[in-house]
């Protein structure tokens, strides 16, 4: 391998070559590849290079934005598998369905639970008539005692 041959890729064309290829989805082996050096050369060049760790990574950050918002507009469009996607994603511990964290299992645990005592609190508060018409008992709390201040003088 030439000595130097780094240097080349520390040009600011070169730069944003490494960022738009990692943009464009490519692997740090694909990249490798394409600019003629082994991987593990190229994960070298990382490492004592900050400019194309830093091209890289910006690349990548890019790639995962516009995927993001890609997804995020096709689950805000209603495509059911985006949004099952978007949830599972931005709120496991809501929607998971890995039952190996235990910590997690808890959680899942609780929340239906919870779920389910709220059900029966509004099943007992709600009944219905025999033509199917719902009736809703509301439970008012006692009025807070008189204080026999002149409020009630004229009543």
């Amino acid at each position: 391998m030439a000595t130097g041959r780094y240097q080349k890729w520390l040009e600011n064309d070169n730069l944003a070559l490494l960022r738009g290829w990692k943009m464009n989805g490519l692997t740090d082996e694909q990249i490798a590849a394409n600019i003629g050096v082994s991987p593990r050369t190229l994960e070298r060049w990382k490492k004592s290079h900050s400019q194309i760790c830093r091209a890289l990574k910006k690349g990548k950050e890019e790639a995962n934005y516009a995927v993001e918002n890609a997804l995020l507009k096709k689950a805000l469009k209603g495509d059911n598998t985006a949004m099952i996607f978007w949830l599972k994603n931005n709120y496991p511990d809501k929607y998971s369905e890995n039952v190996t964290d235990p910590e997690l299992l808890k959680q899942q645990i609780r929340r239906v639970k919870a779920e389910a005592d709220i059900a029966d609190a509004k099943a007992k508060d709600i009944n219905s008539d025999s033509n199917g018409q719902v009736i809703v008992n509301v439970t008012m709390p006692d009025p807070p005692p008189s204080t026999g201040g002149d409020d009630d003088a004229g009543d």
